[in-house]
């Protein structure tokens, strides 16, 4: 999959989840499928209120439907954060929660880390 594919799919995400016109009965079906939450219906709905803070794990998951690759359960600098990779690069949009950029699409390196490490 070429950058410009992932930068494209990546920026109409981020827009989407902002102005609220994600396909929401996707994300519920997809997130029900991902992660027991009980009510997936409200924590979806609540979800959207708060955009980006504490949706790291919905847009991952949206993105992945969308390109593929691999969800991330990591950091981003001491905060847990759930990010894309696809093919060694990361695809994050929204990591601006703890003041790093909207959308980020690079390589894996500090403050993103994986397993309780941040990367050099």
């Amino acid at each position: 999959m070429s950058i410009s594919t992932i930068e494209k799919t990546a920026f109409e995400t981020r827009k989407q989840f902002e102005i609220g016109s994600i396909d929401k009965q996707l994300l519920i079906d997809l997130y029900r499928n991902y992660a027991n939450v009980g009510d997936t219906v409200r924590f979806v709905n609540r979800a959207s209120d708060f955009f980006p803070n504490g949706n790291c794990g919905l847009a991952s998951l949206y993105l992945k439907n969308k390109l593929g690759g691999e969800i991330v359960q990591g950091r981003y600098e001491e905060h847990n954060h759930t990010f894309l990779i696809i093919d060694k690069t990361v695809i994050d949009v929204t990591a601006d929660q703890f003041g790093g950029p909207k959308v980020y699409i690079g390589p894996l390196k500090s403050p993103w880390g994986l397993k309780g490490k941040l990367v050099n």
